[in-house]
């Protein structure tokens, strides 16, 4: 999970420099296809039977649900980091949790304990103060995160609904498989072609999206949810070193609270014991 957490911050590093020229949208596509070849290699690497056994799913339509919610997710933190900090993006997105337990009372009719209640008012606390008094009208952007952490919740939750039956890469393969297909799709529209000195980083960026989602499913695989969940919170540290190193941010001190209330809100979300059994997640 430590792994994950710093693989995932230097793929959004590399897609940020990338959005700074090229369409979001044409950095979404490189993510996926790169994840798909990666992808592809390992299971032709397992052999051709093992490797059409990870193509079987339960639920074709369900896991093309999860890998439209993941684009849509993806879609959106591409365009927020065309114009946001790192840190600032990522300290709402970590509201998904949050999220995911308020929409699982409705959609997966589970019951919410007056501890998680209080966790999940900390925690929305801890997202109005990162963002701060802003003119949503004149700052716009601002709003791109909230929609990456909307599909992402809706991402989690169908995971927890189509993916529990499923092998790991499984989940993993048509979450990149729809991606790719996609975006392969709209991305003439919004093509610009690729300097030759940036090709390694539109590479680099692929290479990340596959490895960063591998070792978060491992991670989920081999130790409870609970018990690993709490560190992809040191992502917080990773972006805001990455982003004072490569793009000059500084993080407000606002960020740094709203960022401290989210993570123990969050920790506080992973470790409580729910009333009902867990559904199975990857």
């Amino acid at each position: 999970m430590l792994a994950a957490g710093l693989l995932f911050t230097m793929l959004d590093t590399g897609v940020k420099t990338l959005a700074q020229d090229y369409s979001p949208v044409q950095v979404v596509w490189a993510r996926y296809v790169g994840h798909m070849l990666v992808l592809i290699g390992y299971f032709m690497w397992l052999g051709r039977g093992p490797g059409i056994a990870m193509l079987k799913t339960t639920s074709l339509s369900g896991q093309c649900l999860r890998g439209l919610l993941l684009l849509g997710a993806s879609t959106f933190a591409y365009l927020a980091f065309r114009s946001l900090p790192i840190l600032q993006v990522y300290v709402v997105n970590f509201s998904s949790p949050l999220l995911v337990t308020l929409m699982a009372i409705p959609l997966l009719k589970e019951r919410v304990s007056w501890r998680q209640g209080l966790a999940i008012l900390v925690g929305f606390g801890g997202v109005l103060i990162c963002v701060g008094p802003i003119d949503w009208r004149s700052q716009p952007a601002i709003l791109l995160p909230f929609g990456m952490t909307l599909c992402f919740a809706l991402y989690q939750l169908t995971t927890r609904r189509f993916g529990r039956d499923d092998h790991p890469l499984t989940s993993l393969f048509y979450a990149g498989l729809a991606g790719a297909l996609v975006s392969s799709v709209v991305v003439p529209a919004f093509w610009t072609p690729i300097d030759p000195w940036h090709l390694p980083l539109f590479m680099f960026v692929g290479l990340m999206g596959a490895a960063s989602q591998l070792t978060l499913i491992l991670a989920m695989r081999y130790a409870p949810a609970s018990l690993v969940s709490p560190f992809l919170y040191l992502q917080i540290i990773w972006a805001a070193l990455f982003g004072f190193v490569f793009f000059g941010d500084v993080p407000r001190p606002e960020t740094w609270i709203g960022a401290a209330l989210i993570t123990v809100a969050g920790i506080v979300l992973a470790t409580a014991k729910r009333r009902q059994p867990r559904q199975g997640s990857h």
